[in-house]
């Protein structure tokens, strides 16, 4: 939810600009960002078996792309539910990269057999609903920084 607290200047925002205060849109930010941070944790912890995981799904350069997944399953969720600096909608973005990629490497329902084949078609459909929360969280994003954009004096 955005709230425009109107200022003597006319502008909104404590500094001039509107602000995600509404804490249910937080509260959606913070459970859409759990499955993330809680695998960046999990890599974090134990960061050569994560990259020995990602080999075995046949993802390329393992440790450098532990490095990166790890990373961005951090940062990620921190930028998405802050919004920091407006940049929610990267965060979002990046994140449904890695989500749908999660699916040929992790989650390739067409090369199994059933019954294996229809859990990992579930777990793929679960990975699209996700897409699909990530760009609502990212649209709301993009749209805050826009109105951020268009209200500063540089832009007008």
């Amino acid at each position: 939810m955005i709230q425009n607290k109107r200022q003597p200047d006319g502008m909104t925002g404590a500094a001039g600009q509107q602000q995600a205060t509404g804490k249910p849109e937080l509260a959606c930010r913070l459970l859409l960002s759990a499955i993330f941070l809680s695998t960046g944790i999990a890599g974090l912890m134990s960061p050569a078996g994560f990259a020995q995981g990602l080999g075995q799904m046949g993802v390329p350069f393992p440790p450098f792309c532990a490095i990166v997944v790890i990373g961005l399953n951090i940062v990620g969720p921190f930028i998405l539910v802050s919004d920091l600096a407006g940049l929610g909608w990267v965060a979002a973005f990046a994140l449904s990269c890695f989500t749908a990629l999660t699916i040929p490497f992790g989650h390739p329902f067409w090369a199994f057999d059933e019954p294996r084949r229809s859990e990992e078609l579930r777990i793929a459909i679960e990975h699209v609903s996700l897409i699909g929360g990530l760009m609502l969280a990212g649209l709301a994003s993009l749209s805050r920084w826009r109105d951020r954009r268009s209200n500063h004096p540089a832009h007008r």
